[in-house]
């Protein structure tokens, strides 16, 4: 009996699996592209809706830190997680989704340290990057190596924040943030409007799906950037970008 039922699900095979967009998402907000417990969910969340009411699919999403994401799409467990191409230094081995939005990212310091002065290689001399677990910063990696420039890692950007404006004087500490990110958590948390924070841009990188390097993976790649590039083409995509501006 078990036999025949193992031969039966061979040839009739449970269709609820591919009927699934299974996305790994972090733990921590990541805001406004990404909010757990808000009443908006984020940027990404409505277009991962969107996209699986069109293809009629069923969302399962996973909450986990960003390097346990990173390997659950490796390893096929997930289908996509929120990444950037610049911010992966194995890019090559997904399939990845077109541009979502840009992400302009800018320095914050502590309060009355001056962002311009960080771009003098003196400063950064001994100084401290206060940087997420799993996070790339293109720029200064070098610098980390060369054990020219130190590096702390934090949970969140909350984190990092807090560190910021806790510091009781001028330091040689601080961090490179998604200038939308910082915006979200000083209109949260007003105090975090003491922190210096850079007119200048110090990198942009797409915001994406990374999606695992599979047939499963490459066909759902395939048809969100499908969907993404038709909702770009009717003006929906600025219309939801809009919504977290």
């Amino acid at each position: 009996m078990n036999r025949y039922f193992a031969i039966l699900f061979l040839f009739f095979p449970n269709h609820s699996f591919a009927d699934t967009f299974r996305v790994a998402l972090p733990d921590e907000n990541y805001p406004p592209y990404h909010i757990i417990g808000g009443a908006k969910k984020g940027l990404l969340n409505e277009l991962i809706t969107l996209f699986a009411e069109q293809h009629s699919l069923t969302i399962e999403y996973t909450y986990v830190p960003e390097m346990r994401s990173e390997k659950m799409v490796c390893n096929g467990e997930v289908d996509a997680r929120m990444e950037s191409e610049s911010w992966l230094l194995t890019a090559h081995k997904y399939y990845w989704s077109q541009e979502i939005v840009m992400v302009e990212d800018v320095m914050v310091v502590t309060h009355g340290a001056n962002p311009s002065d960080f771009q003098d290689e003196k400063v950064l001399h001994n100084g401290v990057l206060l940087g997420r677990f799993g996070y790339v910063y293109p720029e200064y990696e070098p610098l980390v190596r060369d054990q020219i420039l130190h590096r702390e890692n934090f949970y969140s950007d909350l984190d990092v924040l807090q560190s910021l404006y806790n510091d009781n004087h001028v330091s040689r500490r601080f961090t490179i943030m998604s200038r939308a990110v910082f915006d979200w958590y000083v209109n949260k948390y007003p105090k975090f409007s003491a922190l210096g924070v850079s007119a200048f841009n110090v990198g942009e990188a797409p915001l994406q799906l990374q999606f695992a390097h599979t047939e499963r993976g490459k066909k759902r790649a395939k048809e969100f950037n499908d969907f993404l590039q038709s909702l770009k083409d009717n003006g929906g995509l600025a219309k939801i970008i809009a919504r977290y501006q």
